[in-house]
């Protein structure tokens, strides 16, 4: 019986074994926490570094009255109405205790005497009690207490001044109160010095935030070389390459397979590391996404070119995981992973990387909306690469130790 073969069957032959490879990659746990697991919990880190939430101050203010007049409760009143502080109120040998044990770091001790001492214009104080300096949150939280106490005591101070200047004018007590007391919430309203923090602004995060996702995605793309230039070189080493040459596979057609494998789990984890990242970033829109999906792939095309590189040329699984190691340490510290370099010797250097050519082109596209097609250098690089990476692979690639 003769076996007529049609040239699609020809031509499927490689995408069979890349899709074999891209099986057992997806069922080795190893691979796929190393591969997205670790990139998907980087991402989450940048989350919590960048994703936005609430990231002003709050505490818990340990207060002990002992005062029994009205200005005590005046002054819990104003601090537990304050968006940064919740009140806890304690006796006085509840917050030792505390404090003893290390529960609470520093207590606010309104002192007997508080009130009738600012009703009749004697000086008076608020005490902390605290463990050590108090921790970072105690300096934080006796600051605003001292500042609610100190805004309250040159209120009573200035009402009673007040009072007594205009108590022989001939206007009565209930005015002076209300005129004050309009005076006072109009200054509340329209204060003399304002105060305004300012974090890293939106545009600045999201500048930052278009330069780590590529930086991540591509660092991780990287390392891709090191699992395709360790697989071949150990399937070389066991004879599974040896092996699929008795079948109807040739030569070419398993290099082929080799170089589609290697893209398209490259290609996968580039999915999955875009996806996450414009999921919970939010980075960009659904244009650009196809467009660094695409990009990717040219990338992964470059990244699994380079493997084979690797594989075909060292002998041993410790040569390929070191020359990828280096491969890729050399590529992500130079080529600005993380940072862009503008100038120097580093920008020189940057330039003979495949990160610095990556990176831009998808900082491109999220930063300034640019097209995929704008980056002529980038795409033509990522070409470059690819093609003399499979030519020179090619050469040198064998499937038996000894031979071809």
């Amino acid at each position: 019986m003769i076996l007529i073969e049609s040239e699609s069957d020809l031509m499927f032959r490689p995408w069979y074994i890349a899709f074999l490879d891209l099986k057992r990659f997806l069922l080795n746990p190893g691979e796929l926490a190393f591969s997205i697991a670790l990139p998907i919990l980087l991402f989450a880190l940048m989350y919590g570094a960048f994703g936005g939430g609430d990231v002003s101050f709050h505490a818990t203010a340990d207060v002990v009255n002992l005062d029994s007049g009205e200005y005590g409760r005046q002054l819990i009143g104003r601090l537990d109405g304050m968006d940064e502080i919740t009140v806890r109120e304690r006796t006085m040998e509840d917050a030792d205790g505390a404090l003893e044990r290390s529960a609470i770091l520093t207590a606010v001790v309104i002192p007997a005497g508080f009130s009738d001492a600012l009703e009749s214009g004697e000086s008076t104080h608020i005490l902390f009690k605290q463990r050590g300096y108090g921790g970072q949150t105690g300096q934080i939280v006796g600051a605003i207490v001292s500042g609610a106490a100190l805004e309250m005591g040159g209120e009573i101070q200035s009402r009673r001044l007040v009072h007594e200047t205009l108590s022989g004018q001939g206007v009565s007590e209930v005015e002076i109160s209300a005129e004050f007391d309009r005076r006072l919430a109009e200054s509340r309203r329209s204060p003399a010095v304002g105060v305004e923090v300012r974090g890293l602004g939106e545009a600045e995060e999201a500048n930052l935030l278009n330069r780590l996702m590529p930086g991540v995605t591509v660092m991780f793309l990287m390392f891709a070389v090191t699992m395709g230039a360790q697989t071949l070189v150990e399937e070389r080493r066991i004879g599974t390459l040896e092996r699929l040459m008795t079948t109807r596979l040739g030569i070419n057609q398993l290099f082929a397979g080799k170089f589609l494998s290697g893209t398209l789990r490259a290609t996968l984890q580039a999915v999955v590391l875009l996806a996450l990242g414009f999921a919970v970033l939010r980075v960009g829109d659904l244009l650009d996404f196809a467009q660094l999906v695409a990009f990717s792939v040219l990338v992964a095309a470059a990244v699994s070119a380079v493997g084979l590189v690797i594989g075909a040329a060292v002998r041993t699984r410790d040569q390929a995981i070191w020359a990828a190691v280096f491969f890729t340490m050399f590529m992500t510290i130079f080529g600005g992973t993380f940072f862009a370099v503008a100038d120097g010797p580093l920008a020189l250097i940057a330039r003979f990387t495949i990160n610095h050519y990556a990176i831009e082109a998808m900082e491109g596209i999220l930063s300034s909306g640019a097209s995929l097609s704008d980056d002529v250098v980038g795409l033509g690089v990522m070409v470059g690469v690819t093609v003399v990476g499979l030519v020179t692979a090619r050469v040198m690639f064998r499937s038996s130790e000894g031979g071809r």
